[in-house]
């Protein structure tokens, strides 16, 4: 399977090597990776999808090139070769079937164009050129060009000001968030204090895909606060949070409010985390979702609407709890636990997952996503599937995989 690098991309990666400087007698290039494999099963979802098995699979490679004290350029490319035994287009177009970690576009200038995923082909390989950015840093502080992640948030589990590109639930690897392309110069105003200010370079370099954003954080207190604005085409976003300590209890509440024309809304999450012990952590999170809707028969009209489509938001109701347990069974072994409950439809999403440590870069994993609510029921009037619930519509799945670092 080819792909086809467009001629914009390349525009990206020619500034980076003009920018560069000239090799210098302290240059260093650091070189790292991964290998990860995933077998996955899910189970049928009448009337829309059938019980299938995939074998996922990635490869990244990732280069950092030092040619002085102050450039560096970084390039990281991920190549996913994926095998389903029953092909359908679902696999790879962030629908609740897909458990994979696409790369989007819509923050992206251009792109690696990834052969069509055909419902005759039990393969599919995708490209994600992920990070290609060239960075000068100074005591004052850093300018990054290129493609880079930029991403916001004090919740642990949902983040209203973070919208470029945020992972979905049922996503396997969530190790490395999605580049997108962007100029950031990242101000040092003291110990603690930061001030991060950028301009995101969408589709094409069109307007109607691009937007510009300002953070400020800082330590008062003994508290972390922050504060952001982000400006899209036709939307803004303000918003903030701070996360501090209530005696033995971390507590974090994040904001945001959102003008996207013909739509306003606001978003928040609340949450703590303790301690029981050495080895057990509890956390718990609520998510209000203002964009989202009351009523299951109004889920499908949202997905067409600016903040499904542009800012970051995919839950489809209103009012989430999300409790989560962590247990460190010895130091080689890790479990989770967490839920997403919607409070309106009564379904809800589990995830649970074991990880094991085999040596210094050899792991292991398996795990099980259930959901539980009504599926997708047919609409007479409209001759249509319509929502029974908003988690009633993810399949069950069962997953076990195997990562090497190197």
């Amino acid at each position: 399977m080819s792909a086809v690098v467009k001629g914009h991309y390349g525009a990206w990666a020619s500034l980076a090597l003009l920018m560069a400087p000239c090799t210098q007698a302290d240059e260093q290039l650091l070189g790292a990776g991964y290998l990860k494999s995933y077998g996955l099963w899910q189970d049928a979802v009448a009337p829309v999808s059938a019980e299938q098995w995939q074998w996922q699979n990635s490869l990244r490679l990732m280069l950092d090139y030092f040619p002085g004290a102050r450039w560096s350029l970084q390039l990281h490319y991920e190549l996913q070769p994926v095998y389903r035994d029953k092909p359908t287009p679902s696999v790879a177009d962030g629908s609740p079937f897909s458990t994979l970690n696409n790369s989007d576009n819509r923050y992206r200038i251009d792109d690696i164009q990834n052969d069509d995923d055909r419902e005759e082909d039990h393969w599919l390989l995708l490209h994600n050129l992920d990070r290609l950015n060239l960075r000068y840093s100074t005591e004052h502080g850093d300018l990054t060009v290129g493609r880079q992640v930029v991403s916001f948030g004090s919740a642990r589990f949902i983040n209203p000001t973070d919208i470029f590109v945020p992972f979905a639930l049922q996503t396997l690897n969530q190790e490395y968030r999605v580049g997108i392309d962007a100029i950031r110069y990242q101000a040092a105003l003291g110990d603690f204090a930061q001030l991060d200010v950028g301009a995101v370079i969408g589709e094409n370099a069109e307007k109607a895909n691009s937007g510009a954003f300002l953070r400020g954080r800082d330590n008062w207190r003994g508290k972390d606060v922050q504060g952001v604005l982000i400006a899209l085409d036709e939307a803004w976003l303000v918003g903030g949070g701070v996360e501090t300590a209530l005696g033995d209890f971390g507590v974090w509440l994040e904001t945001a409010f959102v003008d996207a024309e013909p739509a306003h809304y606001w978003r928040h999450s609340i949450g703590s985390d303790y301690a029981l012990d050495a080895r057990w952590v509890l956390m718990l999170e609520y998510h209000y979702n203002g964009a989202g809707a009351g009523q299951p028969e109004d889920y499908a009209g949202l997905l067409r609407l600016q903040p499904y489509q542009r800012a970051g938001v995919y839950l489809l109701g209103q009012h989430y709890l999300i409790p989560a347990l962590n247990w460190q069974a010895s130091p080689l072994l890790n479990v989770t636990a967490s839920g997403f409950f919607n409070l309106q439809d009564d379904s809800c999403f589990i995830s649970l997952a074991a990880e094991r440590s085999w040596s210094e870069n050899l792991y292991s994993d398996v795990g099980v996503y259930w959901s539980a609510g009504d599926s997708l029921e047919p609409d007479p009037a409209s001759a249509t599937l319509q929502f029974g619930s908003e988690f009633g519509t993810y399949p069950v799945s069962l997953y076990a995989s195997l990562r090497w670092y190197f």
